[in-house]
């Protein structure tokens, strides 16, 4: 029995490929017989038929690949369902083509094309359609690059999928926002929605499982149900034959009865009967064998069906295996990533005990010896007063050099608590120009406060008065006798820019480029200033962490300008 199955098994797909080798042969005279039947209907004006020929010669280049074709006779698909008005078929095609548009890399195209289909979904009320193809539009976005849009547009996705409470557009929502905060860098929220991904995967592959094996259950007992009818025939056949048996020795005894009477002929008679009865038996036991080996190989045709879906299942298993090893490659790549970054903080941190042992310990060192040689007496009351100004210098410097070393390290080291408060920008900036004017009016440079009264933000003063006050001190160090420094401002949305303007010594391309890096640099000022370059590293951090942006724009001997934003005041309700 075993043997035969498997010769049926054999058999059945040496007829299975042939018929494929078939079909291979046949395509393309099928495409050139679908093309001209297609044109042919256009012409008439049955744009009905048209569609549905175009739409298969376009599935067909598709299957093979050649995806040029297959978006060219999808378009000329869309004409003619559009002319019949068709707003299924019109949905289908222009995901189709959004699709292809993907794959091809024309984006623009591949967004065109599920947006139009959207608002097909949108007008016949169909939320989970809706769902799908802002879920098809998010993967254009990935693949682009433009990650913030794409989770905006899984955010409306998202809301649908609950709404309609279907798990499998769930999974593949949290998968695409998995992506979405990968290329945003943004781990945290990555590994969040990929271990919701990973939840409702397992749970809709354990209902797929429980709905695989009560089919399978369903199968195996449809299979007995089969094998019981094929004995109870077996038996039948077998009783009937007994039957048969003992008619003929019946017929056996009646023969020995009438031998006497007309022997020959009577014989003759009950043998052609005999014949006949023997004839018909074997004849209704052929047509058994006959339903027997249909039932066979319906059965053979079953369990092969039922191992194809089997290897299909064990495919799809090995390929989420392989996307998991993928994630577990990428998440290894981050975490070296950040082991990179705590390096270059270990080098600031080298930077930083270098900048303490040089610059804040060199001029503590000349304060000391200029106090050491004025308490000795051997400076005249002119030098006195010029070192007094030197020291003043020195003493100022080192100062603010303290001020932000500390600044810094607390930053680093403990972290600092962002406490956004409701405060007016003019008042601070104000505040910082009393307190630079005697170091601006060293220099003869004018300091001028442009920033518009009523101009709030919601911020932490503290960092806030800092990051002025470093932008400020900055512009001094690089003006010159006759400069102007203005701060001003403007409001736009939900930020408020205020800007450092100077008319100094201005930045080449070069020095521009490492402002704001974590490479600690610094250039002596318009009466040698000297600094650390600490200065700046302290704004853009705390910029970022009130949510704003710090950035410049100079050019040589045109000044500089330094930007930051920061977010509007909040109105209480």
């Amino acid at each position: 029995m075993y043997r035969l199955l498997i010769k049926l098994g054999l058999t059945i797909l040496l007829i299975i490929n042939a018929t494929l080798f078939s079909v291979a042969q046949q395509s393309t005279s099928k495409v050139d017989e679908w093309v001209s039947l297609a044109v042919k209907y256009e012409k008439e004006g049955n744009s009905n038929n048209a569609a549905f020929y175009y739409n298969k010669v376009a599935n067909d280049y598709w299957n093979k690949r050649e995806l040029k074709l297959a978006s060219e006779y999808f378009n000329k698909a869309l004409e003619n369902i559009r002319k019949v008005g068709n707003a299924r078929g019109e949905y289908v095609v222009l995901n189709n083509l959004g699709f292809i548009y993907s794959d091809l890399q024309e984006y623009e195209n591949a967004l065109n094309s599920f947006n139009n289909a959207l608002d097909i979904a949108r007008s016949q009320g169909k939320r989970v359609n809706v769902c799908q193809t802002y879920l098809n539009i998010s993967n254009i976005y990935i693949e682009k690059g433009s990650f913030t849009d794409a989770i905006k547009i899984l955010d409306k996705a998202h809301t649908i999928a609950q709404e309609v409470n279907n798990p499998k557009l769930l999974r593949n929502i949290y998968y695409n926002y998995n992506k979405s905060y990968e290329g945003l860098n943004n781990n945290e929220k990555a590994t969040e929605y990929f271990n919701l991904y990973a939840v409702l995967t397992k749970k809709i592959q354990a209902e797929e499982a429980r709905l695989r094996e009560l089919q399978a259950k369903a199968m195996v007992d449809s299979a007995g149900k089969v094998v019981e009818k094929v004995s109870k025939e077996k038996e039948k056949t077998v009783q009937i034959l007994s039957e048969k048996t003992n008619e003929l020795k019946e017929k056996e005894l009646e023969l020995k009865k009438v031998e006497k009477l007309t022997r020959e002929q009577q014989m003759q008679i009950d043998l052609l009967n005999a014949e006949m009865k023997l004839r018909d038996a074997v004849i209704e036991n052929q047509r058994l064998l006959q339903r027997i080996y249909i039932i066979i190989i319906l059965f053979s045709l079953a369990l092969l069906g039922v191992l194809y879906y089997a290897y299909i299942q064990k495919r799809r298993a090995n390929r989420l295996l392989e996307e998991k090893n993928s994630e577990i490659s990428r998440q290894r790549d981050a975490l070296s990533r950040q082991a990179d970054e705590l390096r270059e903080l270990n080098a600031l941190k080298d930077k930083l005990f270098s900048i303490i042992a040089h610059d804040l310990r060199s001029p503590l060192f000349s304060l000391i010896t200029m106090l050491n040689i004025a308490r000795e007496g051997h400076f005249t009351a002119d030098n006195f007063k010029q070192i007094l100004d030197e020291l003043s210098v020195n003493v100022n410097h080192t100062t603010a050099l303290l001020e932000n070393l500390l600044t810094w390290a607390k930053n680093q080291m403990h972290g600092t608590k962002v406490n956004p408060i409701n405060f007016e920008v003019n008042e601070l900036v104000e505040s910082k120009i009393q307190l630079l004017h005697d170091a601006a009016e060293t220099k003869e440079i004018k300091l001028i406060n442009s920033i518009p009264h009523g101009t709030f933000v919601f911020a932490d003063k503290d960092m806030t008065d800092i990051v002025i006050r470093n932008l400020i001190s900055n512009a001094i160090k690089f003006c010159s006798s006759g400069d102007k420094i203005n701060v001003w401002s403007f409001t736009g949305g939900s930020v408020v820019t205020i800007c450092v303007e100077d008319t100094g010594l201005g930045m080449t391309e070069d020095i521009k480029n490492k402002l704001f890096g974590t490479q600690i640099s610094s250039t002596p000022g318009t009466n040698n200033e000297k600094g650390t370059g600490l200065g700046l590293i302290l704004c853009k951090e705390f910029v970022e962490m009130n949510g704003g942006e710090i950035w410049a724009e100079s050019e040589p001997g045109k000044g500089s300008k330094f930007y930051f934003t920061l977010p509007v005041a909040k109105v209480d309700a």
